[in-house]
């Protein structure tokens, strides 16, 4: 009988220490972001569900992904802090959002850098988008992942005149990100800035705090500032991406081959956004026009007019804010991409 007890213990303490060993290889990843979960129409959506699907799957399950969509857990300031803090583990932050951490961001902000998507995607994927992600690591301790795309190319919107020059600029009030690049650039063009949080700025808008914001066209459609803008101009001044930030200690606690399922889901999530965004940024114009929206493309000289009035002026400023070095690496990496 007692040997019976014996082997019964032993088993029981053997179910115990295998539990436990189990438990160990079970994480939570909470994933938080502005957009809403509308996985066809928001990039950081998209971006979120692949990212979820793949890596809970490839994972076996040691990985549940919760996300937190719509700005749930805070602004993004909030969410980079908490992802610092570790309170979540994951989150999509703009260049605005980053700056605020991280200034020599702004550089991937020089006005009118890119001529298209390819170049883009070229320089985030290559050297310069591997140094400067390894430089917010050691700046801030958040482990950079990707650089995905919120929307493409920027447009202004307004609620009072059509934009064609710079000169139409005059008078407007324009909402930025909480990016000190972004202020000086609608400085420079002769508008005034104000920086208002994502989640403030369709209200903003709404009550005439501001007379008009940049942003994609389809980010303009997932916010609905089509209801409360008149007039739009493509000048396709900046690129907006995403940052996918993931915290140190928390990817360090990860056995090898985890972090190379969370990798693996993050590249593949990159390429799910910049699919669907490209989808979106199809349809964009004609539901704008649809919606009542007054569009304007520049023609090439209205559009050189707003580079020759800004972009020189913001590359002196910003050697001035930033080590001049990565200002020199990023135009280095635009002209190779265009090379290609």
């Amino acid at each position: 009988m007692k040997n019976v007890v014996k082997i019964l213990f032993l088993f029981l303490f053997g179910l115990c220490v295998a539990g436990s060993a189990a438990a160990k290889e079970s994480y939570t990843m909470k994933f938080a972001f502005q957009f809403p979960d509308n996985l066809y129409e928001a990039n950081e959506a998209s971006f979120a569900n692949a990212f979820k699907t793949h890596l809970e799957s490839t994972s076996n399950g040691k990985i549940k992904v919760e996300l937190y969509p719509g700005g749930v857990l805070g602004k993004e300031r909030e969410n980079f802090v908490n992802v610092q803090n570790n309170v979540i583990q994951a989150t999509l932050s703009s260049v605005g959002g980053i700056a605020q951490f991280y200034k020599t961001i702004s550089v991937v902000d020089i006005p009118f850098a890119f001529k298209n998507h390819n170049v883009a995607w070229r320089v985030y994927d290559g050297w310069f988008g591997d140094e400067i992600r390894a430089d917010i690591l050691a700046k801030t301790g958040i482990r950079c992942l990707e650089t995905t795309e919120t929307g493409g190319f920027f447009a202004f919107t307004n609620s009072k005149k059509p934009v064609k020059t710079p000169a139409d600029m005059a008078g407007l009030k324009f909402r930025t990100m909480e990016n000190p690049g972004h202020i000086k650039m609608i400085s420079l063009l002769g508008g005034s800035a104000a920086p208002i949080a994502w989640l403030e700025l369709y209200t903003s808008l709404q009550t005439g705090v501001i007379d008009g914001q940049m942003n994609p066209l389809p980010t303009i459609l997932i916010a609905k500032l089509q209801e409360v803008q008149k007039y739009v101009t493509i000048t396709n001044h900046l690129y907006g991406t995403d940052w996918f930030m993931v915290n140190e200690a928390f990817f360090q606690s990860l056995p090898a081959d985890l972090q190379q399922n969370v990798r693996d889901a993050a590249e593949i999530a990159n390429v799910a956004d910049r699919g669907a965004q490209r989808l979106l940024d199809s349809k964009a114009i004609g539901q704008l026009k649809a919606a009542g929206l007054e569009i304007y493309t520049p023609t090439s000289l209205e559009r050189d007019m707003f580079k020759n009035k800004v972009q020189k002026s913001y590359i002196e400023w910003l050697g001035k804010e930033v080590d001049p070095s990565w200002i020199d690496k990023f135009l280095k990496a635009v002209s190779e991409a265009e090379a290609l």
